[in-house]
Order: C-alpha cells, then sequence, then structure tokens
C-alpha cells in the first residue's frame, strides 16, 4: 500500500512537469513524428525491401557512436585520446624550455678558428687539436 501512495504521488510529479512542459514538448515531437515519417516512407518506396541500405546506416550509427564515446568519454578522463594529448602537452613545454636556451652558446667551438667541431677532437676546417 505504501508503495502504491508512493508511486502515484511520482506519477503526479511527473504529469505536473509534462504538464508544464507540453507547450514545448508536443511542437518537438509532432516535429519528430513528421520528419520521422516522411523519412521512413522515402526510404520505403525508394529502397522497398532491400535491407542492405538498412544494415549500412546503423553499422554506421553504432561505429560513429563508438568512436564518439571514445574520443568524449563524458567526465571521467581515460581515454586513450586523452592520455595522448596529455603527452603533446608534455612535449609543448619541453620545446618552450629548450627554446628558452641559446643553442649557439652550447656549441662546442675550435679554439683556433671558431668552427664547429661538436664531440669531435680534432677540427675538421683547420685540424687543430681540441684538448
Amino acid at each position: 500500500m505504501l508503495l502504491q501512495t508512493f508511486l502515484d504521488v511520482l506519477a503526479n510529479i511527473f504529469g505536473s512537469i509534462l504538464l508544464f512542459l507540453m507547450p514545448i514538448l508536443v511542437p518537438i515531437g509532432q516535429w519528430m513524428v513528421g520528419w520521422i515519417s516522411a523519412a521512413m516512407d522515402f526510404l520505403r518506396q525508394n529502397f522497398g525491401t532491400n535491407l542492405t541500405l538498412y544494415i549500412i546506416i546503423c553499422v554506421v550509427l553504432v561505429v560513429s557512436g563508438i568512436i564518439i564515446n571514445i574520443i568524449w568519454p563524458g567526465d571521467k578522463q581515460g581515454s586513450i585520446f586523452h592520455k595522448g594529448v596529455e603527452k603533446i602537452e608534455d612535449f609543448e613545454e619541453k620545446i618552450e624550455k629548450t627554446e628558452e636556451k641559446d643553442v649557439v652558446v652550447d656549441v662546442k667551438r675550435c679554439k683556433d678558428c671558431g668552427n664547429p667541431v661538436g664531440d669531435s677532437e680534432i677540427c675538421p676546417l683547420c685540424g687543430a687539436r681540441q684538448i
């Protein structure tokens, strides 16, 4: 008896909400019924009983839904694409830090001619030892 009373109150609350929103919901519902009916009539007239198009539409909707849920999983984080974004952001921060350094100053140069020698002990241009 208590459960029935609770369900009656709950039904009255939902009914009141729907009555309040009826001016908004009825035109939307009529529009949805209209375009879905028109689409179904078009498909029935042009494709008849061939189920190939319906199967293709179903596969496209399911695959796009899966892709969308992987990319935008909602409030939770943890999709494979989100992890990639974090790596890209970390990489961009590293690039910004390296851009701040003057690379020309860090290059090892020959004592005699000033040519960049890198890790070599002998200058490739003048042949001077760099020890």
